[in-house]
């Protein structure tokens, strides 16, 4: 049990992205691809195929976009045990040197 929550605070990075927003503390890090939207929940493919639905409103920070994330953006998402994201950034993907999209 004990590797299991080392493992658990392994996955989540000290810094802006893993800062919570009204008292929420993310408990994992979801990194994918943007597949849809449905209603409040932003549907992300991980790069092992596996699908995350992550429940996404005004308390969401969300960094590195302009409007709203759409179909194929690279984001990393700090995300609480019930699927809330607490906060989404965008990758530039391959290091990129311009500014995000």
């Amino acid at each position: 049990m004990a590797w299991f929550i080392l493992l658990l605070f392994a996955l989540v990075p000290t810094g802006a992205l893993a800062q919570s927003q009204e008292g929420a503390k993310p408990s994992a890090v979801v990194k994918g691809d943007v597949l849809y939207w449905e209603g409040e929940e932003l549907v992300v493919k991980e790069m092992s195929g596996r699908e995350v639905r992550l429940h996404v409103n005004a308390e969401t920070k969300i960094e590195g976009v302009a409007g709203k994330l759409k179909t194929g953006d690279k984001i990393e998402a700090a995300m609480t045990a019930d699927g809330h994201a607490v906060s989404i950034r965008l990758q530039i993907p391959n290091g990129g040197s311009g500014p995000a999209p």
